[in-house]
């Protein structure tokens, strides 16, 4: 009886020790907000709408290039994973570039193979109204060779930021904000008729 007992305390201390690291989780199928990148060796700042389809494998990302020497220019990138195409359009004079897409589709969320961090709450913990519980996941896509920090919502897996050091560009910072869950128009990952 004792040992019956003696498991069960174990077992259930097992439980409670699993509970407590966060484990990798998958963000939402389709989402949209807006993001800031910043890559501070190369010297600019997108902002941007951004629009994510997970389950047809694209996105679109439309907003301001903001360079180090104060150029600004409104830019529009569609994402076709499953085609292996990428647009990126220059609404400004109507220009389109339609090339090869080699880079794989990442998933929202935190890849299984991710490193637990820690738990962090963004605002303040005085009262609840003020807080944003999040996790912070490590990790490196050896084949890319990319190591990463992300950021998600502890209920939700939503995005917060993403930290990546590539071998060939540095550091770069995204950060995500105003995000809904759902597409509102679909035609969104449609290139204009322009672009052939």
């Amino acid at each position: 009886m004792q040992r019956l007992v003696l498991f069960v305390v174990c077992c259930s201390l097992l439980l409670v020790i699993q509970g407590q690291n966060p484990r990798p989780c998958d963000g939402p199928q389709r989402f949209e907000g807006k993001l800031i990148t910043a890559d501070p060796t190369k010297n600019y700042e997108f902002v941007a709408n951004f629009s994510y389809d997970g389950i047809e494998k694209r996105e679109r990302l439309a907003g301001k290039l903001i360079t180090g020497s104060g150029e600004n220019l409104n830019v529009e990138f569609i994402l076709l994973y499953k085609q292996h195409l990428q647009y990126i359009i220059f609404p400004h004079n109507s220009t389109c570039f339609k090339t090869p897409l080699t880079k794989p589709f990442m998933k929202a969320g935190v890849p299984k193979n991710a490193t637990f961090v820690a738990k962090l709450i963004i605002g303040g913990t005085s009262d609840p109204r003020q807080r944003l519980l999040v996790n912070t996941w490590s990790g490196e896509n050896k084949t890319e060779g990319v190591h990463y920090f992300v950021t998600v919502t502890e209920f939700g897996c939503l995005p917060v930021s993403l930290l990546t050091n590539m071998r060939q560009s540095g550091w770069v910072l995204t950060s995500f904000f105003n995000i809904t869950l759902g597409i509102k128009n679909s035609g969104v990952f449609v290139p204009p008729r322009y672009c052939k």
